[in-house]
């Protein structure tokens, strides 16, 4: 065994570990473990801290002290979704439901009666990775697209949790097919569209800031006619959420102008979600720096 291939062993070793612990204590204990990691995050990232406390003033208009204490506020919320997502495969699917209320779940069936399948649009805002179980949940047939880990073993384990939720992934090298089959088949395929997407993304507007942005969701769209509908898992509190859904976004042989205007669109409504919930958003990214 490699020297590389035996670091990825332990680490995956220690997230069994602590992933066991953390599935036999009770909630208040893992509420306060979750808080007590946060805290600890938040002094040690320093170069991380940096870069959102740097976007959060920039975007929101914000001084240090209001930036600082957003960005305490998102580390708290990154905690929580880890703690979450370690004890995701515990929880039936009944009791997954009982965390979460839904808002205007109307909008998807009625993109689902086209039987075109349908896209939704979301960030990486509350806790996305509970997003597809929440869906599942309900009876729902979903496919993410998600990015391969740098580490094999934990990708395998991180997609474990995800599969046992009966969410379908999709390898991001592999996408392209396998969304037009599972659209084919009138299935929901997540995209999060909300991170720098270099020199391959179109360059949109983001906080009033140039930013570049994948276009998948809008392309994939403008060839199936697969309806797009935005939606966000909001974070109310410890093992409370709100999931939001928009109305659908309808598109077909548009050109590409119009296609970048769509695309705007969904942005705005993301913008719109950060600004009234900011700590529920990653600003640990550097969403503009294709650009800035």
């Amino acid at each position: 065994m490699g020297k590389n291939k035996f670091k990825d062993y332990l680490s995956v070793f220690a997230y069994k570990f602590f992933k066991y612990i953390v599935n036999i204590l009770p909630n208040f204990l893992i509420k306060l473990l979750a808080k007590l990691i946060a805290k600890l995050a938040y002094l040690l990232t320093k170069k991380r801290k940096k870069i959102a406390l740097a976007n959060l003033k920039r975007a929101l208009n914000l001084d240090e002290k209001s930036a600082k204490q957003i960005l305490k506020d998102v580390y708290q919320n990154l905690s929580y979704n880890f703690m979450e997502f370690l004890q995701q495969d515990k929880l039936s699917q009944q009791q997954l439901l009982e965390l979460i209320s839904f808002v205007d779940t109307e909008y998807l069936d009625q993109a689902l009666a086209a039987g075109k399948g349908v896209i939704i649009y979301t960030a990486h805002f509350g806790n996305w990775e509970l997003l597809g179980a929440a869906l599942t949940a309900r009876g729902y047939q979903v496919n993410a697209i998600a990015r391969k880990q740098n580490n094999s073993f934990f990708d395998r384990e991180i997609n474990q949790i995800r599969q046992n939720s009966s969410l379908k992934i999709i390898p991001k090298g592999l996408a392209v097919r396998q969304v037009f089959k599972a659209l084919k088949k009138n299935e929901i395929v997540v995209i999060l569209g909300d991170q720098d997407a270099r020199q391959s993304g179109w360059k949109l507007d983001f906080f009033s800031r140039p930013a570049s942005t994948y276009s998948g969701a809008v392309q994939f769209a403008n060839k199936t006619g697969s309806p797009i509908v935005p939606a966000f898992l909001r974070r109310l509190g410890w093992l409370e959420h709100q999931f939001k859904f928009y109305p659908a976004h309808s598109l077909s042989n548009l050109s590409e102008a119009d296609l970048k205007q769509e695309l705007q669109d969904l942005l705005t409504i993301s913008e719109a979600e950060i600004k009234d919930r900011p700590a529920n958003w990653m600003w640990l990214h550097r969403r503009w720096k294709t650009f800035n």
